[in-house]
């Protein structure tokens, strides 16, 4: 099908199709095409086919042979382009009386044109059979419509049934493989022509274009002219040489584009698609000289037909692959695009689905030119959807991941994030696997279904950035001075021009088994891990001046041991102790399991905060309220704030 190829090539070049549009069968494409090269060129009138009925059929056949005598003559008087189409077309019109329904596209035309050769052998070999013996239009009615054989011969007309040729009558399909081996049988007997051949199949393996001229082919010496696998050993040779010449021209040019390769990556995929389309534009170009110059035949064109639809098809997919690279990496350095980092890898996937799905469409329709039975095993994976689900679950869960991390976006290319226990900058998000840069500098590659699922830290969606510090005093630090540690390190940080003001902390929460331990809660202004880290350590140095300027110093991890008089229990105050519980259980008092609700409602309030000497002693409950950190913004700033004003403590 050299048209659809050539369209092909035009509609991946233009306008990144993915699949070329189903064509009309191969005779009929042909015979159109040469219709209209034969309106420009001044031919003796050719009779049209009629297949109405098995008769019409049969002497439709009589009378082309009649004109393929007439127009081989002439083009052995004058070797010209114009006696060369008028033979192709009417071979083109034999091919159209056989049904050919059941012939992969490639290999149609040869197929069909050595059947028609065998048809012409055959007729002109047996007994001559008037085409009157066979049921005419008026006759059908009144005859059996399964099909008719030719009287001494197992050749069949028959009524096609469905297609576009329903209710025509053609030799059946099973003519292709009857006609050859019937044909075997009757090479010995005489041919019936009004050309001095013997056989149509061998005068046809040895004609050629005009660009051989007959005469040189008369003077090869006779092995030149014997053929292999159908075909003679000239053809053969020439085959080869010509395809040698096209491989090193192309091979050339690619070497050329390679040249002019820049470091414009958008510039670099154009270029590149150039030379698959180089590919497919010399495949046609052979393909043409093959057919209508060399005129290979049999087996041999099979063979050469079937490698040039499979280099054809693998390039026209290699160039929609390209040409759908260029285009989305057109879009993504497009400057009116002001969303960049995960837009463009979710373009770059979006544009590797296209062009995959474009690729497997283009490489399906070419194996199905080959014959290969592409709709059967659709309806196999149908059959088998269980088993290909299967198979193909993590592929999809993946490619379903990717598409759930472009529109969740909890990553972007190019942030540093934390997942389980690694940590690393995204890098890539391709259509199976996330690609991750690590502190280390390695590479790490995390199906995509697998890291939607993880929890990911992302550490450049960070305002600021937290420092959180545990600072452990040593046990023998007194309150005066916790109160002073404390109070300096707040005034430091407030002082500090990098730490955001409203989320300081500093707290002292408890004492632990070697230290009394104070929490450092800030937030650095920085979204910068280089900066993150100096801020860190100026903080971490003036506090360490700090502890120092109090008398006190951090503790570590140790054990004291204190040799001393056991000076016992204090006598007075645990006299004190046990005079006051006695009391409470006089008064009915003692506060176990829990205090009454009257000594509840006594304590209520009546312990002061903040502490005396406070600047904020006197402040009430929504002024200590303000600034403060929030559990959740739909939630009051402190529980105090929602109490009755009687329950608030008093000043």
């Amino acid at each position: 099908m050299a048209f659809s190829r050539f369209l092909l090539v035009v509609l991946v070049a233009l306008s990144c199709t993915s699949q070329v549009t189903a064509q009309e069968a191969n005779q009929g494409t042909i015979a159109n095409e040469l219709e209209s090269m034969l309106e420009k060129i001044d031919t003796p009138e050719i009779t049209p086919i009629r297949t109405e009925s098995p008769r019409s059929t049969l002497q439709s056949l009589y009378n082309l042979r009649d004109d393929l005598e007439t127009s081989l003559g002439a083009y052995w008087q004058q070797q010209n382009t114009a006696n060369e189409i008028q033979i192709v077309f009417v071979i083109g019109q034999i091919r159209a009386l056989i049904d050919l329904a059941q012939v992969p596209s490639a290999s149609r035309r040869e197929t069909g044109t050595q059947t028609a050769l065998y048809l012409l052998d055959i007729l002109g070999r047996v007994e001559a059979i008037d085409a009157a013996v066979l049921p005419g239009p008026d006759d059908l009615d009144d005859q059996s419509t399964t099909g008719f054989r030719l009287p001494g011969t197992p050749l069949r007309i028959i009524e096609i049934v469905e297609g576009d040729r329903a209710g025509e009558y053609l030799f059946s399909a099973d003519t292709v493989h009857s006609a050859p081996r019937f044909f075997a049988g009757l090479k010995t007997l005489p041919l019936r022509s009004s050309l001095a051949i013997t056989s149509w199949d061998d005068t046809s393996r040895q004609l050629s274009g005009p660009w051989i001229p007959i005469a040189g082919i008369s003077k090869l010496p006779n092995f030149m002219r014997r053929s292999i696998l159908d075909t003679p050993v000239w053809k053969i040779l020439i085959v080869l040489l010509l395809s040698v010449a096209a491989g090193v021209v192309l091979r050339v040019w690619h070497r050329l584009l390679v040249e002019w390769l820049t470091d414009d990556p958008v510039k670099i995929v154009r270029l590149r698609i150039l030379s698959p389309i180089g590919i497919m534009i010399g495949l046609l170009w052979l393909q043409h000289v093959f057919s209508f110059q060399i005129n290979t035949t049999g087996r041999f064109f099979d063979l050469t037909e079937s490698c040039l639809v499979v280099v054809f098809y693998i390039a026209a997919t290699g160039a929609f692959w390209t040409m759908s690279r260029a285009f989305f990496e057109t879009v993504i350095v497009d400057p009116r695009r002001t969303n960049r980092s995960l837009d463009d890898s979710f373009i770059r996937l979006v544009g590797q689905i296209i062009g995959f799905i474009g690729g497997v469409l283009i490489l399906g329709y070419g194996a199905h030119e080959l014959g290969v039975p592409v709709l059967s095993m659709i309806a196999g994976f149908g059959i088998g959807g269980i088993a290909v689900a299967l198979a193909v679950r993590p592929t999809l869960e993946n490619l379903i991941g990717g598409f759930i991390l472009f529109i969740d976006k909890p990553v972007r290319v190019g942030d540093y994030c934390t997942f389980g226990d690694q940590s690393g900058t995204v890098e890539n998000i391709g259509v199976r696997s996330t690609q991750l840069r690590s502190t280390d500098r390695t590479q790490i590659s995390i199906p995509n279904a697998q890291f939607a699922d993880m929890q990911i830290v992302n550490w450049a969606k960070c305002d600021t950035m937290l420092i959180n510090e545990i600072l452990g005093l040593r046990f023998e630090t007194d309150a005066e001075q916790m109160r002073y540690v404390l109070a300096k390190i707040r005034e430091m940080l407030h002082s500090h021009p990098r730490i955001e003001l409203e989320t300081i902390r500093v707290r002292f929460i408890g004492f632990g088994d070697s230290s009394k331990n104070v929490d450092l809660r800030i937030y650095a202004k920085t979204r910068e891990w280089n900066d993150f880290y100096s801020i860190r350590e100026d903080v971490l140095l003036r506090i360490d001046d700090i502890v120092e300027a109090s008398g006190t110093g951090f503790a570590f991890p140790s054990q004291t041991l204190y040799w001393s008089r056991d000076p016992g229990l204090d006598t007075e105050r645990t006299e004190q102790a046990h005079q006051e519980v006695a009391t409470w259980r006089r008064r009915r008092e003692l506060p176990f399991p829990r205090f009454s609700s009257t000594a509840l409602e006594r304590l209520s309030g009546k312990l002061k905060y903040p502490p005396l000497g406070s600047p904020d002693y006197f402040a009430t409950d929504e002024e200590l309220a303000e600034g403060g950190e929030t559990l959740s913004t739909d939630e009051p700033q402190d529980p105090v704030s929602e109490r009755k004003p009687e329950e608030k403590s008093g000043d």
